[in-house]
């Protein structure tokens, strides 16, 4: 069972995340805003992050950032209303895959999983240990990304 934080402004999104990853038997803990993310992963540090990209004040892509430095072992998985994110958004630093709003069930539980595995690997690996520049290699060699 993973703990996953899920982050999003609208209170519905969240809802619904967070059923559907209960379902899949893990625990979920919810916060509106890139800043109420820190706070809560502050308290209890979640295994898997579902952000939303646009959001109030800082977006998901800040709080990706904040994320990657404090938290190395946290997986990250991006919500956006946008289809097409190539030019702006990089699959990289642990940020493994975005969805697409409105949701398709079947991706949310893949993309789960998919963080839930790298977290797993991100742990076995002891990349809290790790010194600049080596989080990214570690990133480059896994066959998932």
């Amino acid at each position: 069972m993973a703990l996953v934080l899920v982050v999003d402004d609208e209170v519905n999104v969240r809802q619904l995340l967070g059923t559907a990853i209960k379902r899949a038997g893990h625990e979920v803990l919810e916060a509106d805003s890139s800043d109420a993310a820190l706070e809560v992963m502050q308290t209890r540090a979640a295994d898997v992050v579902f952000t939303d990209i646009q959001m109030p004040g800082r977006d998901g892509r800040w709080l990706t950032l904040e994320l990657r430095k404090r938290y190395p072992l946290t997986a990250v998985v991006l919500a956006t209303s946008v289809t097409d994110l190539s030019a702006s958004i990089s699959l990289r630093f642990g940020v493994l895959s975005y969805l697409v709003k409105p949701f398709d069930l079947k991706a949310v539980h893949e993309a789960l999983q998919m963080a839930v595995e790298w977290h797993d690997k991100a742990t076995a690996a002891g990349l809290h240990d790790l010194e600049e520049g080596q989080l990214e290699k570690w990133l480059d060699s896994l066959e998932i990304l």
